[in-house]
């Protein structure tokens, strides 16, 4: 069930995109003044995943509000529907991070598969699993055992990514969690049988590798550093980019040593 919250002066909007969506699993609710939308995003914070906003509230600013917003939930879709077709108010747009503008008056068609277009992806970032730091440190664990118990060399990489204005701002955009989790599968694919990969927090994965050796390393750093590449420019990730460490075992560092610390203190060393 998508949540969607419908800003407009214009009461029948809500309606009519009800009717839109009539055969998709959401929720909405309506506003008609930045007071209430605030109130409603505030109280709907854990559930609310987007907005369709017309920025002409008459007296109020809506691209104001989109900001106000954002700041009470930073991972809301926004999606700007208005009659507004300049320059000035597509800038606006882009600056306030909508996710898309669509103009008035549109065709139902046209703007039900937009919107569903957006539901289906904030549907599959619901659905991006998140595995926990002990979780992923038991599984790196039971793989060092493995090494050691087959005498075999091990390399555990991690890979995050940021958002290149501020470093510290990790992705919680749902499209871009969406497209994320499309890099998830495409590293998964290139994995041999006994490696394994795992989402780390919302922006990053932890690639162990079996049976890789010291001297290959450089080798699967640079694999790695072109599909990330090449995925980003694909899918117009433009205000992102990445970080790629990765270990050997035995080599580089004492099994009994947590290498998921390790490789976060040398990527937070990278980006300082």
């Amino acid at each position: 069930m998508t949540h969607i919250m419908v800003v407009d002066i214009n009461a029948t909007t809500a309606y009519r995109i009800k009717k839109i969506l009539d055969t998709v699993p959401v929720e909405i609710v309506s506003a008609s003044t930045m007071y209430e939308a605030i109130n409603r995003v505030g109280s709907l914070q854990s559930v609310l995943d987007m907005i369709i906003i017309d920025v002409n509230l008459g007296s109020e600013d809506g691209f104001e509000l989109i900001g106000k917003l954002r700041d009470i939930n930073p991972n809301l879709v926004v999606i700007i529907a208005t009659s507004l077709n300049t320059r000035k108010s597509f800038v606006k747009a882009i600056r306030v991070g909508a996710n898309d503008y669509v103009l008035k008056p549109f065709d139902d068609d046209y703007f039900r598969t937009k919107l569903t277009a957006h539901i289906s992806q904030i549907d599959e970032a619901k659905t991006l699993p998140v595995s926990s730091t002990k979780q992923i440190d038991v599984s790196i664990y039971n793989a060092i055992k493995k090494a050691i118990r087959e005498n075999h060399e091990l390399l555990i990489g991690l890979i995050l990514f940021y958002n290149k204005q501020n470093p510290a701002m990790t992705i919680s955009n749902v499209r871009d969690l969406a497209l994320l989790k499309g890099l998830g599968r495409e590293l998964e694919s290139a994995l041999n049988a006994d490696d394994e990969l795992f989402n780390h927090d919302s922006n990053g994965f932890v690639i162990v590798l079996h049976k890789k050796s010291l001297s290959s390393k450089p080798q699967v750093i640079e694999y790695y550093k072109t599909l990330c590449t090449d995925y980003l420019l694909e899918k117009n990730l433009e205000t992102f980019d990445y970080e790629i460490a990765f270990l050997n075992l035995p080599n580089e560092i004492d099994p009994r040593h947590n290498a998921l610390s390790v490789l976060m203190q040398r990527i937070e060393k990278n980006l300082k």
